[in-house]
């Protein structure tokens, strides 16, 4: 089920935030080939590592995931439901990166920060993904407590998102998240910690850096030819 708008005026406030200048995005219109076969896509080779990251963090965690095993992290009793339902949507598979640091968090920084690339079946099918909170692992049903930003348009769009859980213990945990579209392929970048720690700008700098990643691996794709079929033998 698609998300209600929630869409707020912060246009202001990211301009006071200096964002304007980090969110300039070239003027020439790119094409992102979505033409290729699924496994043609290194979606791990998207992903920014632990140098590429404007605050050093400690260990990087990668993995792939299909369907099923996307279904299992969302923990829901119909789990046969859940992959269905990612099948429906047309997601084909997606790598994600985690980091996070060896000790403590400072308080006041995020706690982690994850980095993904999601691959749909279809252009159509990658841009409505960007209305369920761009594929990343929320739990659809339970978010109520959060927020749309604006962000300058990054590759073919983009979109900003505060969302709220309470954690018993902890307090209310803010997932800070920018999302951006290339073809047939979904990116996000998410800053976790604790409210107050929720940090707009840093999440567009890492997103305009990952941005650049990704455009350096469609233009090595961009020489990518299909292997032709060479029929029965």
């Amino acid at each position: 089920m698609r998300r209600a708008s929630l869409r707020l005026p912060l246009l202001p406030l990211l301009a006071a935030l200096g964002l304007g200048l980090l969110s300039a995005c070239a003027t020439e219109e790119e094409a992102f080939r979505a033409d290729l076969p699924d496994d043609a896509y290194p979606l791990e080779d998207m992903l920014l590592s632990l140098d590429d990251l404007p605050i050093a963090m400690d260990n990087a965690n990668t993995n792939t995931f299909d369907n099923p095993s996307w279904a299992q992290l969302f923990n829901e009793e119909n789990l046969r439901g859940k992959i269905t339902q990612l099948d429906a949507r047309g997601r084909v598979t997606g790598a994600m990166r985690e980091f996070s640091w060896s000790g403590s968090f400072a308080l006041g920084g995020p706690a982690f920060i994850t980095v993904q690339s999601t691959l749909y079946s279809d252009v159509e099918a990658a841009e409505d993904s960007l209305s369920l909170f761009c594929g990343a692992l929320v739990d659809e049903r339970g978010a109520t407590d959060f927020t749309e930003f604006w962000v300058a348009s990054i590759g073919d769009g983009a979109q900003g998102l505060l969302l709220g859980e309470q954690v018993e213990g902890l307090g209310r945990l803010v997932k800070t998240m920018v999302c951006f579209r290339t073809g047939r392929v979904v990116h996000a970048v998410a800053q976790n910690g604790l409210d107050g720690s929720q940090d707009i700008a840093l999440s567009v700098r890492i997103a305009h850096r990952m941005y650049d990643q990704v455009r350096t691996v469609f233009a090595e794709l961009d020489e990518f030819e299909p292997a032709e079929d060479a029929g029965p033998s």
